[in-house]
């Protein structure tokens, strides 16, 4: 995910701008990347908070990437390029994981 906010997250007519560049918030999610992998650690070890960490810097993650291609499009006329699609489509993997690990600890739950 990290690698994605440093390539091309827009383009426009071979102008470019990677994740840190002109009005996206790449560091963002390069600041949250941190604490999603400390948290998934603690999700895999079946913590609750571990879950609720991942899922909400997964959400955070996503929103970002979804907020700036929106704006490049609105305000700069500007196509989505590759590393914005990494980076959605990781915020994506950690989302489905945290649903996965959630539902697990809750069925592990119930049946005990």
């Amino acid at each position: 995910m990290v690698v994605g906010v440093f390539c091309t997250w827009i383009a426009d007519d071979g102008a470019t701008l990677n994740g840190t560049e002109g009005p996206n918030n790449g560091w963002l999610c390069v600041l949250l990347a941190g604490p999603a992998y400390l948290w998934t650690r603690r999700m895999e070890r079946g913590a609750w908070t571990g879950v609720a960490g991942v899922l909400g810097c997964a959400v955070v993650i996503g929103w970002t990437a979804v907020e700036n291609w929106r704006d490049g499009r609105d305000v700069l006329g500007a196509t989505v390029s590759y590393g914005l699609l990494i980076v959605l489509a990781a915020s994506l993997l950690l989302l489905a994981a945290a649903v996965a690990r959630g539902v697990s600890l809750a069925r592990e739950a119930r049946s005990a």
